[in-house]
């Protein structure tokens, strides 16, 4: 079985559609790192309020709803 479509099959979902699902987190987690990382240095630097830890625990729950919700494709066997 390929290293790369491994886990997506045992998802249930292909390498794309798992790629924008992790992209999209990361995105999502760095710009709340760097918000933290400048606030931890510059205390008087205010978190904004769509990067607080509220805000992105609500984001990474849609993005997981997304992508339980995706289009499975119909023929896994071509993924093993």
């Amino acid at each position: 079985m390929n290293i790369f479509t491994y886990h997506t099959y045992e998802q249930g979902i292909t390498y794309v559609q798992h790629w924008v699902f992790a992209m999209r987190i990361a995105k999502r987690l760095l710009r709340s790192v760097i918000a933290f990382t400048l606030h931890a240095i510059f205390p008087f630097i205010n978190i904004n309020k769509e990067l607080d830890l509220e805000a992105t625990a609500r984001f990474i729950n849609m993005q997981n709803n997304w992508i339980e919700g995706v289009e499975k494709p119909k023929n896994m066997s071509l993924y093993a």
